[in-house]
C-alpha cells in the first residue's frame, strides 16, 4: 500500500516538472495566432480597438459587459437610459440564452442600437429580426470566400468617393494565408419594407455590413471581426475604415460585451440545440478540443489532466468499480424557442408576423419530411404533397389560401390566426 502511495506521487511531481519545463523553458513571452478576439495584445486579440472606443468620445460613458447581458445590459424597465446608447460586440462566435435574447431585443426596440461583428449571428436573433419577405429560406450560417486578401468599403456614394476600398490580408506566424472571409448573400436584400440595408461590401459586391431595423432601435452586423483584430488596425488605413464602420452608429454610450464572446465552434454547437426540426445535425469538425489543442497553456491542461486520469485509473481500477454516470433527460428546447418567439409577438399584437413565421416552419416542415420543393407550389406540388402526406386536398388548399390572404394583408385578426392555426394542426395530426 505504502509503495503505491509513492508511485502516486512520483507520478504528480513528474507531470508538474514536465508542465513546468514545457511552459516555462524559453523564458520568454509567446504569442497566440489564435482568432480570440480577447482584450490583450496578441496579433488577433482586440486591445487596440478596445482602447479606442473607451476614448472615441469623452462625454459618454464606457460600459463593460462582463457579468452578461441579462445583468449589465440596461433597458427602460430597469434603468433611465439618459441617451441612446450602443452595444458592440467583437468575436467570432457568440451565443444568446432565451433571457438574455429578450434582454437584448428590449434594449434595441427602446431606441438603441446594437453593432454585432462576428463570423455567424445567434440563431435564436434571425428568425424573430429578420423578416422572411425575400425569401422562404433562414440563413443557417454566413457564407465565405476563401483568398489571403480582400477589400472592404461602403455602400454609401460619400464614403465611395472619399475612402475608396481597404485593403486586409490575414497573417498567421508571420506569413500570409488565406482565410474564409464572410460575407451575406444579396437574395436577403429586397425591396419589401423590413429588408435590411446595406452599407459596406466585400471585393465590391459581397455584403458584409449591414443594418437591420428593430422597434425604435437598429441592429448593425459585420461578418468580418478580423479587420478589428490588433494585427490589423497597426495599419493606419485600417484604423480609417474602424473609424468609417463606427461612424454608422449615433454618439453616445457604449456597452463593450466580452462575456458572450467564444469560439466559433463551440458557439455552433450551442446554437443547434436551438434549432428547429430541419437542423443540421452534422459533426463540426471546428469543436471544442480542437480549439483548446490551438491553445499551449490549454493543450497542457488537457493532457495534464489525461496523465492524471490514467494515473488514476492504474491505481483504483482494481478497487473500486467506476461511477455510472445519470444521463439528463433531453430538453426539447425547440418548443421552449417557438414559444418565446411567439410570445414576444403575442405581446406586440402583431397576427400577422405570428402566422408568417408559422407558415415558414410550415414549408421547412414539408421540405424535411416529404423532400418537395416548395418553391414551385402548383397543381403537381399539392397532388404529391397530398398523396405523400396521406392528407385531404382541401385541407392542404386551405392552408395556403389562408396563407396567401394574410401574406397580401395588412391587418389580420386574433380569430384569423387561431381558424389558421387550427388548419394547420389537422395537418400535423394526421400526416403520416
Amino acid at each position: 500500500m505504502q509503495n503505491k502511495t509513492i508511485l502516486w506521487v512520483l507520478g504528480v511531481v513528474v507531470i508538474l516538472l514536465s508542465i513546468v519545463f514545457f511552459v516555462f523553458r524559453d523564458g520568454q513571452t509567446r504569442h497566440s495566432w489564435t482568432e480570440n478576439y480577447e482584450e490583450e495584445k496578441n496579433p488577433y486579440g482586440t486591445h487596440v480597438i478596445y482602447e479606442l472606443l473607451k476614448g472615441y468620445d469623452p462625454q459618454y460613458d464606457f460600459h463593460e459587459i462582463s457579468k452578461g447581458i441579462k445583468e449589465d445590459l440596461p433597458d427602460l424597465d430597469s434603468v433611465e437610459l439618459s441617451a441612446i446608447s450602443n452595444y458592440i460586440f467583437i468575436g467570432e462566435g457568440m451565443f444568446l440564452d432565451s433571457i438574455e435574447m429578450n434582454q437584448m431585443l428590449r434594449f434595441v426596440a427602446d431606441g438603441n442600437n446594437a453593432f454585432i461583428s462576428s463570423k455567424d449571428i445567434p440563431f435564436s436573433i434571425k428568425p424573430i429580426v429578420f423578416e422572411e419577405l425575400c425569401s422562404d429560406y433562414w440563413f443557417y450560417r454566413y457564407p465565405n470566400v476563401s483568398d489571403s486578401i480582400a477589400a472592404l468599403s461602403f455602400s454609401h456614394p460619400s464614403l465611395i468617393d472619399t475612402s475608396g476600398a481597404y485593403d486586409f490580408k490575414y497573417v498567421s506566424h508571420h506569413e500570409v494565408r488565406n482565410y474564409r472571409w464572410h460575407y451575406v448573400e444579396s437574395e436577403y436584400f429586397c425591396d419589401e419594407y423590413y429588408s435590411p440595408v446595406a452599407l459596406g461590401h466585400l471585393n465590391d459586391t459581397l455584403i458584409n455590413y449591414f443594418k437591420v431595423s428593430y422597434g425604435d432601435g437598429h441592429f448593425y452586423f459585420h461578418t468580418n471581426p478580423i479587420a478589428f483584430s490588433n494585427i490589423q488596425l497597426l495599419k493606419k488605413p485600417a484604423v480609417e475604415y474602424a473609424s468609417l464602420v463606427f461612424s454608422h452608429l449615433p454618439p453616445g454610450d457604449i456597452y463593450w460585451d466580452r462575456s458572450s464572446r467564444l469560439p466559433l465552434g463551440i458557439a455552433r454547437s450551442l446554437d443547434r440545440n436551438n434549432r428547429d426540426g430541419s437542423m443540421d445535425r452534422s459533426l463540426n469538425s471546428e469543436g471544442p478540443l480542437s480549439y483548446i489543442l490551438s491553445q499551449p497553456p490549454l493543450a497542457w491542461a488537457w493532457y495534464t489532466a489525461l496523465a492524471t486520469a490514467v494515473l488514476f485509473l492504474i491505481f483504483r481500477s482494481r478497487r473500486k468499480q467506476r461511477i455510472i454516470p445519470v444521463l439528463e433527460k433531453n430538453k426539447n428546447s425547440s418548443l421552449e424557442f417557438i414559444n418565446t418567439i411567439g410570445r414576444i409577438y403575442h405581446q406586440q399584437g402583431n397576427h400577422r408576423k405570428i402566422c408568417l413565421k408559422k407558415m415558414t416552419l410550415f414549408l421547412s416542415f414539408i421540405r424535411d419530411r416529404y423532400y418537395l420543393n416548395t418553391n414551385e407550389r402548383d397543381a403537381d406540388f399539392f397532388a404529391r404533397l397530398s398523396a405523400k402526406s396521406d392528407i385531404p386536398a382541401s385541407v392542404i388548399d386551405q392552408i395556403f389560401l389562408y396563407h396567401k390572404n394574410i401574406d397580401s394583408s395588412n391587418f389580420v385578426s386574433e380569430q384569423t390566426l387561431i381558424d389558421f392555426h387550427l388548419e394547420m394542426d389537422k395537418f400535423y395530426k394526421n400526416c403520416k
